[in-house]
């Protein structure tokens, strides 16, 4: 029972905000490629899909980064640095998790799973660039908000279009947006271990780099709605999704403190909410 109890703090499974913000991008997909209404099969496929990815990420960042979180307050206890699992018992939960996701793609088209290998091997190496990149968090960007939009829209038509691209990149930027807020809670403990951080990178303009990413992601979300023929309920989806960014850049500003960093990283689950939202209520069999 404690393994398993270790397995599952390794996973993040009490914190399911990750998997959720990793499906919605996919969810914009999704529901752009199928005109508002996508197969619940396909729902189904992608929801598992970002658990079982959120879920290996997890453990893989947890074993290159055991060294590192003995040394952070925040993350000392997780189970690895605390010794409620071993290293070999993470990568086991690690190999499950990723056959798991992989067991998915036999459901979705060859082209498809070419777009989620190229994800998976993002996903893999992310952890590293930390030691590397002065913004990371952009390449996070890459498995965790780019991925599964264009795997939705490549499903959906067959082909890597625009639109889908667009999509995606509106995802990789917005996840680039909530990890800068992510990463408040870790700055003093970054600059003292020596870790790379957007939030160290950027000092006191952070608030200026969340701005800048969440406009980014807004301007390619009207592309992919202009290009679809969305009428001005999803210009009003992103308008509202700007002004949730807008305002917690402002906020950041301020000054935010770890705890309201992290509380305005949850609320991220809302604002790309709106965004499912303008898509679904977009198209015209929904207008």
């Amino acid at each position: 029972m404690d393994s398993l109890r270790a397995a599952l703090d390794l996973i993040r499974f009490n914190r399911p905000i990750g998997t959720y913000l990793l499906f919605l991008p996919g969810l914009w997909g999704l529901l752009a490629a199928w005109n508002g209404s996508p197969p619940v099969s396909l729902f189904a496929v992608f929801f598992l899909g970002a658990f079982f990815m959120r879920s290996a990420g997890c453990a893989i960042n947890d074993i290159l980064d055991r060294h590192i979180d003995a040394r952070v307050s925040r993350t000392r206890n997780r189970p690895i640095p605390s010794g409620r699992i071993s290293v070999r018992g993470a990568l086991a939960v690690f190999v499950l998790c990723s056959f798991l996701a992989a067991s998915l793609l036999l459901f979705l088209r060859p082209l498809t799973i070419v777009v989620a290998i190229v994800g998976f091997g993002t996903a893999l190496v992310y952890p590293l660039m930390k030691r590397f990149l002065p913004i990371p968090q952009i390449f996070m960007g890459i498995p965790f908000g780019m991925t599964a939009p264009i795997m939705a829209w490549t499903e959906g038509k067959g082909i890597i279009g625009w639109t889908g691209v667009a999509i995606g990149l509106a995802g990789l930027f917005w996840a680039t947006a909530y990890d800068l807020v992510y990463a408040i809670s870790d700055r003093e403990d970054d600059i003292r271990t020596g870790v790379r951080s957007g939030a160290v990178t950027f000092g006191r303009h952070l608030w200026i780099a969340v701005f800048l990413f969440g406009t980014s992601s807004a301007l390619f979300l009207l592309s992919a709605g202009a290009s679809l023929g969305l009428d001005h309920f999803f210009s009003w989806s992103v308008g509202i999704f700007f002004l949730l960014i807008l305002y917690q850049a402002i906020r950041i500003r301020i000054g935010l403190d770890p705890h309201q960093a992290q509380r305005y990283f949850r609320a991220h689950t809302w604002i790309g909410l709106v965004i499912a939202i303008g898509f679904w209520g977009a198209f015209p069999i929904f207008a």
